[in-house]
């Protein structure tokens, strides 16, 4: 065997050649498939691409870490080529066939792209270990450990499958014939005795039980013409059973379907559900049921649901049979019963809670009743008095009858069949005990005692209670008075899926043998009942013979019914039984599993074990799924064609059985073993599959569990720390296979920049140790078995797998427990006995964590105490439901409060960490190796190209910029006064402002002065006047004071601000005080005030109207006026024609001369305050005419604006680009600015949306918040212009208008702002809620602002839609980017993100890593730094003072310094750069626009801030994507919050209302959090549902800092909270330990 590897191959051809070796080594391939593949990549080699010289200088490192390839790692794969991406970039929601986009890197061509450079050819190691598993999917639900493509193919003999023992055909009379037999030949015979609750007993006798069901036939076809096989509903109560079994047999009679339905056993959805698929327009009833129907009230509100008259009930036509007494003229007439194929249909559950209609047959039932009675008369001994059970009802057998005490409902399933049915076909005696009598201590002893039966029918947990009760309390069942004697009962038979060998023991020994049963082992009998499918059986010890061709596995066990079988064996589905384990019986409760049998198959059946997922035959005494074939067993759901062929038609299949064989060693034997099995059963047969796992032992059913009773586990070893780990080949590592340990990164060697060799050694030591795991298979009812016996206050329990990371197999257990009692929560009661309870709550499940490693040896990831009877139970049935436990757990309906989580395991098999968890993805050592490894790429690709493979954007300088009309250079003027001057020279009477909302009331207090069509003499004019006011004023303003200016968005807000800068005042634009925010904003105000020392305020009609007028703001208003300097109103202004600018100029010059400065940056005349959130409200932005100037013109020129188009001003007016569209740029450009007030647009929006659709309004500026209120308003406007036509003459032209959906037509440009990543789901909601407005999503594009440059990058007239990227989230955490197939890991396993698009003029954007300020190479990620013209000069930090929480004015070093920073290293560009704190690429694209113009684009990327990101175990995660899984869980979240403090990942979460179950969202949360992102939440704390806006803003990201601070200060009403893990350091810990131990 060749194994070499030529020196002289490409990088990419020797990772695959290494990785093939290593696959013929571990024997993944066979020789000949490895020496075809090496062929195969050898050609390859010859056409792929050399690598260049340029990275000569790397090869002799990279040959060197090929050693550690083998393990796969995220980044690899071509995780630089966007080009290998499978999915079209250019399939979005927001996208269209015109356009075509290539995205590719920077410096990639068309030859480079075909070369793929392995990231494991890299000498970068800061790889998320174990990231491989964190989005591997298993598509199917169960399987087994063992599959048979595990089985050793030399060894696989399949089983040879039970076959008939007799075939005798069945001719029987109708059960209507025989019920008349009966009639004429037992008249006066009691046939049933019903016994109620309080132990008070109803007879019937044959002769009225046949002439009511008479009568009851009579009314369904005489009185109300219903034809043969019509469905009728059966609606009785277990008590009503004689009543029942008159309708049923009426119905038999009748040739009608009964469909049995009622409260006890169904909810009236589930009610009316069957009645629909049925379409049964009768009802046939109890007068007892009728009152419950007449009286039902609401669970809610109490109120009486009138149900009877409602929409669904009012088609049914309800009879009584109560008074529908007996049918005489059935006596003389001898009549012809016309039987149909079906008898019944009766609904089950399936495991997951949906309805199931079980069509039950006359022949069915027939087979079911006959092979039981041959059954029980091949039990009889000669101590049996009574000879055949079954009773002649053709003539009149003297001989004395059987007793059959039923406690099964004796209205359905098992009860039903064996019960009530079969009692009519033997002709017994039935007498039908209440099931609350076997609750009570003796109750059943006595009714045993009383009526003294012969056969007793229960359910085996009916039957524990029973015997736990007799235990508990024997004096009352023997006592003096009273001596119970059972020697009457002949046999005991318990209705049951899986036999418990401890309640076996406990009927049999502790019941039956004490209270004098003779041979109580043989009298008790489990019976294998199918609830699911009607409750038929299908085993049953019998004593039938013809057992000669039962396969015997274990000659010496031949004539035992009990079993014990190793249990470490069983773990992988082989059963091993022992002989002599029964002699040591402590050994054999350690070591083995005891087990009983049903016994043999029913007699007519054929049954085999098949493999879950292929359907073959599994060797003899392994387990499997038990089918059965037998004309005795249902085959049937109603109106369920697909589930029925897959449950009812299952086939064995031959051909892959055959090809198993042909691969195997003993090919010939194993092949004629199949053909001799093929003869005996043939292909076409079709079984039923039972969804019973279990096997066959000496040609007994032993059963294990049901099929969503079983669950898997990875085998687990424990640490002497009692970690826990089930990687086996960590348990033991040999000293030449030890992994180092994880290097001191604050050694020298570690941390300087460059890879030492030790690193990497350590690094291929931890790396080349392959994960080996045991997958082993665990059953529920052994570990509920285990848990009971052991801790005193578990009732019952449910486990079940979470459904993600199948490999993982995390386990959840849910325990039904008195300590969980719904008095005893812990919602609601004192500190005190709260913190009692959760020590006893902590010490039950930490005892139930020992018990489970110490019996199973397994550990669960959590643990959940519920209130006892709180778990859903199967139908017909007291067992667990655990599917349909699983279903409400996920669907957060799990009435739980208290939960345990163990992650130890967890952390050190799955949970995804660097090998550096110490340190960051930022850090300088890190981030070497990082670079070095994109050097290497960048170098390999780039041989062909210039460039540096840094992430820049590149700079577009327009040092110029000039008015169209006149050519007027721009550019000189030095502000905004300067422009406005220059335009009153020029063009006087053109039009350049207006306001407008069409508002008549212009004299209305409320409302303010309407400007419209304002040329600019007519705007000189106003300034002039409001420059009177302010220079005239008593209360005299100097150069440089500071102003607020409070006004809706108007002309007259733009006037007074223009004045105020006339005046040299520095301007704080403030927006109007909300009325649902009212105190904090007024509280805010005042601050402002006093910090800034402000000298006016100005107001607006509509302001003061609100300061005064408004409950609530006036209130506060009146409080803090003394506080206020002197306000104006700006709308009381008299506007004098006779002014101009000019008259004003030489007082301005006096009171209020200019500033001379040689820096025009460094005089402040406007601070912006942007409130959005609580990180920037304290930030206030200093502005100069300079920078206002140069952000004028950057708009300019990047969105290609001219006199021609009309400005849209809406909101924000007080910051941003929303104040230079308001007060800037309308006349900057020289085209007419239209100001609109957000308030009167939401409460009257047609001017806006009308103006929109005629005006040539080409760009317009909204907030997300704004776009989604005007699009609810532009919808309720079409909507209602539809259905409500004005015909008020008086109306002017606009409100004659019609809007059309596509009022957009003429806006090329919606910009929307976004300082974090664009939010491109809400968007495309937005779109898809409103699909009857026609909107461009290509024309709606992403502004990028940041508080210190509002526009720092947009997507304006890209002519594209948002370029989708889909990037994998585990190379993203370790600094990377790498794009993926979303369509191949599935929605969970894929970040999408849109670009925010390209820098505008004069701006230059550079990636840079914001540790050590060195630019980033192409493919990570990085500090987005910004040089512009339209940065901020500085700013004011507004801070409380902590001893007297006054506010003051300061600046903080860090922030000073992020305006001028420079790249260090070799990509420093010479610029100074304003540094955003927000993380972010570029990538570069190529694309087609609508045109078919092709364009290349530096896209920028922006994935979130650095104070919303956290590293966690050596990697980055973004919050923003943590709380919007975490939003995700379940409906009843509203808001969350997810920070890291302490070492300690903390989440704070609000829930809709009360009622939660806290601990079972907890651990949804957990779980989704583990599985989407693979971090583990240390403490999950919930706030009191309730009204919390006086407390808690409603936007809980914006204001993240806000609602910290209150929790952690212990503000917040906290209603519960739940400690997870134990912190970053506790992991680290683990993980430090368990790789220095092996």
């Amino acid at each position: 065997m060749d194994f070499s590897v030529p020196s002289n191959l490409p990088p990419h051809i020797k990772n695959l050649l290494y990785d093939l070796i290593q696959d013929y080594k571990e024997e993944n391939l066979t020789r000949k498939g490895y020496e075809s593949k090496r062929k195969n990549l050898l050609e390859d080699a010859h056409t792929s691409v050399p690598v260049s010289s340029s990275s000569s200088h790397n090869r002799s490192f990279v040959s060197t870490s090929n050693e550690f390839r083998r393990t796969p790692t995220v980044g690899s794969n071509n995780y630089i080529f966007p080009n290998d991406l499978r999915h079209n970039s250019n399939e979005n929601s927001m996208s269209s066939p015109r356009y075509h986009i290539s995205s590719k890197t920077s410096f990639t061509s068309a030859n480079s792209t075909q070369l793929s450079l392995p990231r494991q050819n890299s000498i970068y190691r800061v790889s998320t270990a174990k990231s491989e598993l964190n989005f591997h999917k298993r598509t199917n639900s169960i399987q087994l450990s063992l599959s048979s493509s595990d089985i050793p193919l030399d060894t696989y003999e399949p089983m040879i499958p039970l076959l008939p023992r007799k075939q005798d055909k069945i001719i029987m009379d109708s059960l209507p014939s025989i019920l008349r037999g009966r009639f004429e030949n037992y008249p006066n015979m009691t046939a049933i005795i019903s016994i109620d609750e309080k132990g008070k007993d109803n007879y019937i006798s044959w002769y009225k039980l046949y002439l009511r069901a008479e009568k009851v036939a009579h009314e369904l076809v005489v009185k109300n013409s219903l034809y043969k096989m019509d469905k009728v509903i059966l609606w009785y109560n277990q008590e009503d059973m004689i009543e029942f079994t008159v309708a049923l047999l009426g119905c038999f009679i009748a040739g009608m379907v009964a469909v049995p339905v009622s409260f006890e056993t169904y909810s009236l959805t589930e009610v009316v559900e069957i009645i629909k698929l049925t379409t049964s327009k009768h009802v046939l009833l109890s007068n007892e049921c009728y009152k419950q129907l007449d009286n039902l009230h609401s669970s809610t509100s109490n109120n009486k649901i009138k149900l009877i008259k409602s929409d669904a009930f009012s088609q049914i036509h309800f009879i009584k049979t109560n008074d529908l007494g007996i049918y005489s003229k059935a006596k003389k007439k001898v009549p012809t019963f016309d039987i149909p194929n079906v008898s019944y249909i009766e609904f089950t559950r399936t495991p997951l809670g949906k309805l199931s209609g079980v069509v039950m047959r006359h022949k069915i039932l027939a087979k079911q009743f006959d092979t039981l009675a041959k059954i029980l008369d091949s039990r009889s001994t000669s101590t049996w008095e009574k000879k055949q059970i079954k009773k002649s009802h053709s003539h009149r057998d003297p001989s004395n009858r059987y007793t059959i005490m039923n406690s099964l409902d004796p209205t359905r399933s098992t009860g039903l069949i064996c019960g009530v049915l079969f009692n009519i076909y033997s002709g017994n005696l039935l007498i039908s005990v209440d099931k609350n009598i076997l609750k009570r201590a003796g109750g059943y002893e006595e009714v045993i005692n009383k009526y003294r039966p012969d056969i007793l029918l229960n359910d085996q947990l009916q039957l524990k209670q029973v015997v736990i009760n007799f235990l508990d309390n024997p004096e009352l069942t023997n006592n003096k008075t009273q001596k119970m004697d059972f020697r009457c009962i002949k046999c005991c038979l318990t209705s049951c899926t899986t036999i418990d060998t401890d309640v076996t023991d406990m009927v049999v020994y502790k019941w039956l043998n004490n209270l004098g049963c003779s041979d109580a082992a043989t009298c008790y009998s489990p019976m294998l009942t199918l609830q699911d499918f009607g409750g038929i059986f299908i085993s049953l010890r019998d004593q039938l013979g013809r057992l000669e061709n039962f396969p015997i596995q274990t000659p010496t066990l031949r004539l035992q019914d009990e079993l014990y079988v190793d249990k470490e064996k069983l773990r992988v589905n082989i059963v091993e039984p022992n002989v002599n384990a029964s002699l040591n019986s402590s050994i054999s409760f350690n070591d083995y599993l005891r087990m009983n049998t049903f016994g043999f198959p029913i007699p007519d059946a054929t049954l085999c074990v098949a493999n879950l997922d292929d359907a073959t035959l599994v060797p003899d005494l392994t387990v499997g799924e038990i089918w059965i074939s037998s004309d005795s067993i249902t085959n049937e759901f109603y109106q369920m064609e697909r589930i029925n062929d897959f449950v009812f038609n299952a086939k064995i299949n031959y051909s892959k059985m055959k090809t198993m064989c042909s691969s195997s060693s003993n090919s010939v034997q194993s092949l004629e073993r199949v053909s001799t099995i093929k003869s005996l059963v043939s292909p076409a047969k079709n079984f039923m599959r039972t969804k019973l796992m279990g096997f066959i032992h000496n040609g007994k059913i032993y059963v294990l569990s049901m099929i969503e009773d079983m669950f898997l586990q990875n085998k687990l070893v424990r640490h002497s720390n009692w970690a826990h780990t089930s990687d086996l080949s960590r348990a033991k590592v040999s000293p030449s296979r030890t992994t180092a340990p994880i290097p001191n990164l604050n050694s020298p060697a570690t941390s300087s920049n460059n890879p030492t060799k030790s690193d990497v050694e350590e690094i291929s030591s931890e790396r080349s140790l392959r994960s080996k795991r045991v997958v082993q298979t665990y059953y529920l009812q052994q570990i509920s078995e285990t848990l009971v016996r052991t801790v005193a206050t578990v009732l019952e329990v449910s486990a079940f797998e979470l459904p993600h990371n199948r490999d993982e197999h995390f386990l959840v257990m849910v325990v039904e427990s008195s300590l969980a009692k719904s008095d005893s929560t812990m919602l609601g009661i004192s500190s005190a006995r709260q913190t009692k309870l959760e020590k006893t709550m902590t010490d039950f499940t930490e005892q139930i964590y020992r018990i489970l490693w110490i019996f199973h040896k397994i550990q669960p990831v959590c643990v959940l105490v519920v209130p006892p009877g709180s778990l859903p139970r199967r139908y017909c049935s007291l067992e667990l439901a655990n599917s349909t436990i699983e279903k409400q757990f996920l669907n957060g309906e799990l009435k739980s409060n208290f939960v345990k989580f163990q992650f130890d395991h967890v952390i050190l098999d799955y949970i995804p960490h660097s090998l550096y968890y110490n340190e960051s993805i930022f850090s300088t050592h890190l981030s070497e190796l990082r670079r070095t490894y994109l050097k290497e790429i960048y170098e390999v690709l780039s041989h062909n190209q210039d460039g540096t493979g840094f992430q820049s954007s590149k700079i577009d300088y327009r040092e110029s910029s000039f008015d169209p009309r006149t050519n007027k250079k721009l550019s000189d003027f030095k502000n905004i006064i300067e422009v406005i001057e220059w335009r009153l020279s020029n063009s006087q009477n053109e039009t350049t402002f207006s306001d407008g909302m069409n508002n008549p009331q212009t004299n209305s207090k409320d409302s303010n002065n309407t400007n419209t069509q304002v040329s600019w003499k007519l705007f000189e004019k106003i300034v002039a006047s409001f420059l009177k006011k302010i220079i005239g004023s008593k209360v005299p303003l100097k150069r440089g004071d500071h102003v607020v200016v409070m006004c809706e968005n108007s002309v007259e807000y733009l006037a007074t601000i223009i004045a105020c800068w006339y005046c040299n005042l520095i301007v704080i634009p403030l927006d109007v005080l909300r009325e649902e925010n009212a105190e904090h904003d007024m509280h805010f105000f005042i601050d402002v005030i006093k910090t800034y020392d402000v000298k006016r305020v100005f107001f607006d009609n509509k302001t003061v109207y609100l300061i005064e007028n408004h409950l609530i703001i006036s209130k506060l208003y009146k409080d803090v006026k003394h506080q206020i300097p002197k306000t104006t109103n700006i709308s009381k202004i008299k506007k004098r024609s006779d002014l101009t600018i000019k008259l004003f100029k030489k007082p301005i010059s006096e009171k209020f001369p200019s500033r001379k400065s040689s820096n025009p940056n460094s005089i402040t005349c406007l601070i912006w305050i942007n409130r959005d959130s609580d990180t920037t409200e304290d930030i206030h932005v200093q502005m100069s005419h300079s920078i206002l100037m140069n952000e004028c013109k950057i708009l300019k020129e990047t969105l290609h604006l001219s006199h021609e188009n009309t400005l849209f001003s809406l909101s924000p007016h007080t910051y941003g680009i929303g104040f230079i569209l308001s007060v800037l740029l309308g006349t900057y450009v020289g085209c007419v600015t239209t100001f609109f007030s957000l308030r009167d647009v939401l409460s009257s929006p047609k001017d806006f949306l009308i103006g929109l659709q005629n005006m040539n309004v080409k760009d317009i500026f909204f907030e997300l918040e704004t776009f989604y209120l005007l699009m609810a308003k532009a919808a309720e406007v079409l909507e209602g212009g539809k259905t409500k036509p004005t015909n008020n003459k008086k109306d002017n032209k606009i409100s004659h208008t019609v809007l059309s959906p596509d009022f957009f037509r003429n806006v090329k440009n919606i910009m929307i702002p976004f300082s974090n990543r664009p939010r491109t789901l809400t968007i495309e909601s937005i779109l898809k809620k409103y699909s009857s407005i026609s909107i461009n999503p290509a024309r709606i594009n992403f502004v990028y602002e940041h508080i210190f440059n509002s526009n720092i990058s947009l997507r304006s007239y890209l002519n594209i839609p948002p370029v989708d990227l889909y990037l994998d989230p585990c190379a993203l955490r370790e600094g990377l980017i790498k794009e993926i197939d979303p369509s191949a890991v599935g929605s969970d396993g894929y970040l999408r993100i849109q670009d925010s698009g390209v820098v505008p003029v004069c701006t230059d954007i550079a990636i840079v890593n914001p540790e050590t300020k060195m630019q980033c190479y192409s493919g990570e990620f990085g500090e987005i730094w910004c040089c512009s013209e339209a940065n901020a000069y500085d700013y004011y930090l507004f801070k409380s003072d902590l001893k007297n929480t006054k506010r003051k004015l300061i600046k903080d070093q860090f922030i000073t310094e992020q305006f001028k920073t420079k790249i260090e290293g070799n990509g420093d560009t010479g610029l100074t750069y304003l540094r955003t704190g927000d993380l972010g690429f570029i990538k570069n694209v190529t694309v087609t626009d609508s045109v078919g113009s092709v364009k290349n684009l530096n896209l920028l990327y922006v994935l979130g801030s650095i104070n919303e990101s956290i590293d966690h175990l050596g990697l980055t995660h973004f919050v923003t994507d943590l709380e919007q899984t975490v939003k995700t869980v379940n409906k009843s979240i509203l808001n969350c919050i997810i920070a890291k403090t302490g070492g300690l990942l903390v989440c704070l979460i609000k829930t809709k209302a009360k009622g939660c179950n806290y601990a079972t969202l907890t651990t949804l949360v957990v779980s989704q959090l583990l599985n989407r992102h693979g971090v583990i939440l240390d403490l999950c704390a919930f706030v009191k549902p309730g009204n919390t806006s006086s407390i808690l803003p409603e936007s809980w990201s914006k204001y993240r800092k806000t609602v910290m601070k209150k929790w952690f200060s212990g503000n917040l009403p906290i209603i519960t909270q739940f400690g997870i893990n134990y912190g970053e350091n506790m992991s680290i810990y683990l993980l430090s330990d368990f790789n220095n131990a092996n």
